[in-house]
């Protein structure tokens, strides 16, 4: 058998074509995707399958990434005739799996059915997980299926898996709530045929002790980035080695923008410069003679393909600490959305792209073919005055101290002389409304797109010394426009560089829309903004609880909840128009709606009361109009829908 990797490019038709099933090894470790991430890829996936507004066909195809694999032997009571392990790519391959599922319990004649089941089973296994196999087969339909018990919920090896399918059949039910089955059939034709990776298959008899050490060790890999720079650097020719380092100070995301030019621009004489002194390019400050030191390159795919069965040795260097900082953006998009600000400052028409990593290089392609030095230079300073704008005015993910995780946090500017360095910047330890807004808008647009950078980073840079107040009511006036818009999100976000409206339609026409009773076909970005004007305007209520409003922060929620229960433990009922109204509603994460889960409402309150700090503000004041009351009911519902809705039309009445 060859000692060569194997390379082939499938899709889910394909593993049915060829009677390919998969399974996954015991020593993996369990489902780890977020539902934020979940929701994230079914969006793009939703975005791809679309005709865009110029009536322009769907994206052909929707790059998946790319598995590793061995082949192993069928057993005896299998019906595939290929069976992969997979080596690397299994949380990827269990999400497609679990989106097949979801829109099957919507779309029972799905094509996407042949995915999920080969035979008498499903075609995702996994080893010795027996849990994980019962689950996989209730929801294919080959077993019955019954509510997990509490032991179940809390299984690491389910919690996320169950957590997933609740996204994706909540985002599948908005969609065939606003476009209908076909929209359904659309996108699972495209999951079926569209959506695309590699299957690298390894050699038998790899080393796969070696092969692990070579994939957690590889570094970086050649990005589209990379071969963007490349071209760029091509129409350049004086001064070329300080674009280079330009470059290379905007692509490092992991830092400040700031630390990145101390680490560039070695040479730099510190001690007269302020913080605002950085804002734009200067060739005094800013110069290079000879390009600097570039980043390490790590073993690509044709290098592991190359490796010798059980011979190259590994060279694991090493172990680097984790990142302090994360960007709530690559450095891909934010090229395509400085792209964007340096067309709109030439009077050019916007990108024909949607914005979207995968579309970097089609995005800048007539620009590259056309570009004279001095465009891509412009270009390139247009890029430094975004990524000084990005830094300092928009949240990024963060670790202090000895936190676990990262939150998302601005930073204050010190703008006085340092001296001896970039030591301008404070993280900050409060949440203030600006890092509130920005949160929302982030984990409820596309976030493989952002479209409200765009206007906001552009105005920003026609207007660098805006105060915290200024930039707040920018942005508040570029997320109010964007959520009324009957224009695409890309459309709106380019108008808003050079205009304030991007024509809205009247706010009462989503009041409206929330006064129905749509229950989990609800868009979840009317839950977060109204998280955030319940913060914007906490000193205004008496029955916010100070110490837990200091800890809260809006993070990412995707789950719908029913405050009085569909199904709840005592049996009681509501009508419908009660039950699936925005009066009882709230968004959850999956892991706080299954605490929830069918308790009573009182219950739910003891619970939620008991909490360091609040899940929800639009929950802490459903159970403060509850108060001691044991009745859930049309009075209470109304009084609080009223007030929600009340304070949603004053913010954009402003």
């Amino acid at each position: 058998m060859s000692a060569q990797v194997r390379s082939y490019v499938q899709t889910a038709a394909t593993l049915c074509e060829q009677g390919i099933s998969l399974t996954i090894p015991c020593y993996q470790r369990p489902y780890v995707w977020p539902s934020s991430d979940v929701d994230d890829l079914l969006e793009q996936i939703i975005l791809a399958s679309e005709r865009d507004a110029d009536d322009q066909p769907a994206q052909a195809h929707y790059f998946f990434g790319t598995v590793l694999t061995s082949e192993v032997i069928p057993g005896s009571t299998s019906d595939a005739a290929i069976v992969y392990e997979l080596i690397d790519g299994q949380q990827r391959m269990t999400t497609l799996m679990v989106l097949a599922l979801a829109l099957c319990s919507l779309t029972p004649s799905s094509p996407l059915r042949s995915l999920v089941v080969l035979g008498n089973a499903p075609r995702l296994t996994f080893n010795i997980r027996e849990e994980v196999q019962s689950r996989l087969s209730a929801w294919a339909g080959l077993t019955a299926d019954i509510e997990p018990d509490e032991k179940e919920v809390s299984n690491p090896y389910l919690i996320h898996l169950s957590a997933a399918r609740k996204v994706a059949c909540d985002r599948f039910k908005r969609l065939q709530a606003k476009g209908g089955e076909q929209a359904l059939e659309r996108v699972g034709d495209y999951l079926f045929n569209h959506v695309t990776w590699v299957n690298n298959v390894m050699p038998a008899g790899m080393d796969l002790n070696k092969l692990f050490a070579t994939l957690n060790t590889s570094g970086l890999q050649l990005e589209q980035t990379d071969i963007l720079k490349a071209r760029l650097m091509k129409r350049i020719k004086q001064n070329r080695a300080t674009y280079e380092g330009i470059w290379q100070a905007c692509e490092d995301m992991g830092n400040y923008f700031e630390k990145n030019l101390r680490d560039v621009f070695a040479g730099t004489h510190w001690g007269a410069l302020r913080f605002n002194d950085l804002a734009d390019h200067s060739f005094d400050h800013f110069t290079l003679e000879r390009p600097a030191d570039g980043y390490p390159k790590g073993r690509t795919i044709s290098e592991i393909r190359s490796m010798k069965v059980k011979g190259e040795a590994v060279e694991v260097p090493r172990e680097k600490d984790e990142a302090r900082y994360q960007s709530v953006v690559s450095f891909g998009l934010l090229l395509m959305h400085a792209f964007r600000i340096y067309r709109h400052t030439q009077d050019r028409r916007d990108i024909g792209s949607r914005l979207n990593d995968s579309n970097l290089n089609e995005c800048f392609s007539g620009f590259i073919e056309t570009a004279t030095a001095a465009q891509a230079k412009e270009f390139m300073e247009c890029l430094w005055n975004v990524r000084f704008q990005f830094d300092r005015w928009v949240v990024k993910w963060v670790r202090l101290g000895e936190e676990d995780e990262r939150t998302l946090r601005l930073s204050t500017i010190n703008n006085r002389s340092k001296g001896n360095g970039p030591d301008w910047r404070t993280v900050t330890q409060d949440t203030s409304d600006l890092s509130q807004l920005q949160s929302m808008r982030y984990l409820t647009g596309e976030r493989s797109a952002q479209y409200w950078l765009t206007p906001f980073l552009g105005r920003l840079v026609d207007s660098p010394d805006m105060t915290e107040h200024q930039v707040l009511a920018l942005l508040e006036q570029i997320d109010n426009q964007l959520s009324l818009t009957e224009m695409t999100q890309k459309e709106a976000s380019y108008r808003l560089l050079s205009s304030d409206t991007a024509e809205p339609v009247p706010i009462a026409t989503t009041v409206a829309y929330l006064k129905k009773p749509n229950g989990t076909s609800f868009e979840h970005y009317w839950f977060q903004k109204l998280e955030y004007i319940l913060w914007r305007e906490r000193s205004t209520f008496n029955w916010l609880d100070l110490e837990k409003l200091h800890l809260y922060r809006i993070t990412s929620k995707n789950s719908v909840e029913h405050v009085h229960p569909q199904n709840e433990e005592f049996r009681r009922t509501l009508p419908d128009d009660l039950l699936h109204g925005f009066g009882n509603l709230v968004l959850l994460s999956p892991g706080e709606n299954s605490l929830y889960s069918n308790l009573a409402v009182l219950k739910k309150q003891a619970a939620f009361r008991a909490k360091p700090k609040y899940d929800s503000l639009k929950l802490a004041h459903m159970f403060h109009v509850l108060g001691k009351d044991d009745n859930w009911g049309q009075e209470q519902i109304d009084k609080h829908a009223k007030a929600m809705l009340l304070l949603i039309e004053a913010h954009y009445d402003r």
